[in-house]
C-alpha cells in the first residue's frame, strides 16, 4: 500500500509540474461581448450574459419537457487530445434532483446531415461528481459517482445554492482529475478524445451562473 501511495505522490507531483507550464490559451470573465457568446431565448431555455456572467435556465419540470440544451463553443487553439486544464466559477441557483451542471469537452457537431459527437461529460450535483462519455451512434457510458470511489486521496464537498465555487478539469495524459475550491475531489482513467469544443448540457429544471472561465494548455 506504501509503495501505491508513492507512486501516486510521484504522478501527481509530475502532474503538477506539467501543468504549471501550460499557457493560457483561452480566458473569459463575460464582462465584454469579443468573443460572442450564443445567446438563447425561447420558451423553455434562456442563455444570457449580463452582469459579468454567462447564466442558464431552463422553464419546465423534465417530465413536463423532456429535452435538453446542448449548448457548445469552439475554442482557437484548444485541443481535447492534449494535456488541459478548464478552470471556471460556477453558481447553481436551482435545479431538480440536487443536480448542479454539466460541462463537456470533445467534439460536439450538431446538425450537419448526420449529427457526429465525441465527448466527455461531468456531470455535477451538489455533492458528488462523475464522467460520462458520448461517442455516437453508440449510447452513453456513465463512470462511478465520485461517492462510489474507493480513493482516501479524494475529499468529499457541498455545494451551497446561490453560491460561486471554483472548478479545476484537469486532463493530464490518460488521468483525468477533478478539483472544487481547491480540493481534488474526483480521479479517472480515460482515454483522450480529439476536438476543439467546449460545452454545457441543460436538461433540468433550474439555472446556474458561469464565470471567469480559463483553459490552459
Amino acid at each position: 500500500m506504501r509503495n501505491v501511495s508513492l507512486v501516486f505522490l510521484f504522478v501527481f507531483i509530475s502532474c503538477s509540474i506539467t501543468l504549471a507550464q501550460q499557457k493560457t490559451v483561452f480566458k473569459e470573465d463575460f464582462e465584454g461581448y469579443d468573443n460572442d457568446w450564443r445567446l438563447v431565448n425561447n420558451k423553455e431555455f434562456k442563455v444570457k450574459q449580463e452582469e459579468g456572467k454567462l447564466a442558464f435556465s431552463k422553464a419546465n419540470l423534465n417530465k413536463v419537457m423532456n429535452g435538453c440544451l446542448w449548448y457548445k463553443k469552439t475554442i482557437n487553439n484548444f485541443y481535447t487530445d492534449k494535456n488541459f486544464i478548464i478552470s471556471f466559477d460556477a453558481n447553481s441557483i436551482s435545479s431538480e434532483f440536487n443536480r448542479a451542471f454539466d460541462v463537456q469537452w470533445g467534439k460536439l457537431q450538431e446538425f450537419d446531415g448526420v449529427r457526429k459527437t465525441s465527448i466527455y461529460q461531468l456531470e455535477f450535483s451538489m455533492n458528488k461528481v462523475r464522467l460520462a462519455q458520448l461517442d455516437r451512434p453508440k449510447n452513453w457510458l456513465y463512470f462511478k459517482w465520485s461517492d462510489e470511489l474507493m480513493d482516501d486521496s479524494l475529499s468529499p464537498f457541498q455545494l451551497e445554492r446561490g453560491k460561486f465555487s471554483k472548478f479545476e478539469i484537469i486532463q493530464e495524459n490518460d488521468l483525468l482529475l477533478v478539483k472544487v475550491n481547491q480540493k481534488l475531489v474526483y480521479k479517472m482513467p480515460l482515454k483522450v478524445l480529439s476536438g476543439s469544443e467546449i460545452g454545457f448540457q441543460h436538461c433540468l429544471k433550474g439555472e446556474w451562473e458561469l464565470d471567469n472561465l480559463i483553459i490552459k494548455q
